[in-house]
């Protein structure tokens, strides 16, 4: 599990474990519409899509981009994961 801050400070956990690999190849199908992207990443997030939809754009951002570094590698710990997150926010 990796976790992340958004502006207001509220938490957020990134499970992959309740993501099933059927639910990952569904998110890089271009055909998907947002909302069923969004209804699995909350799925991975415990939230739902209409929370994700209320967050400032900002913070949505940053929670898909914090989401597909853990999806990209999923093996990595998560404190490779907040590096990487760090630098590629400063480059």
């Amino acid at each position: 599990m990796f976790t992340t801050k958004l502006k207001s400070g509220k938490e957020i956990t990134v499970d992959l474990y309740n993501l099933t690999v059927s639910d990952v190849r569904a998110l890089l199908d271009v055909k998907k519409k947002q909302h069923e992207g969004d209804e699995l990443l909350g799925k991975a997030v415990g939230m739902t899509a209409e929370e994700l939809a209320e967050l400032p754009f900002p913070d949505y951002r940053k929670l898909a981009r914090f989401f597909w570094q853990c999806v990209t590698d999923p093996l990595k710990d998560e404190d490779e994961v907040k590096n990487s997150q760090s630098e590629s926010i400063s480059a």
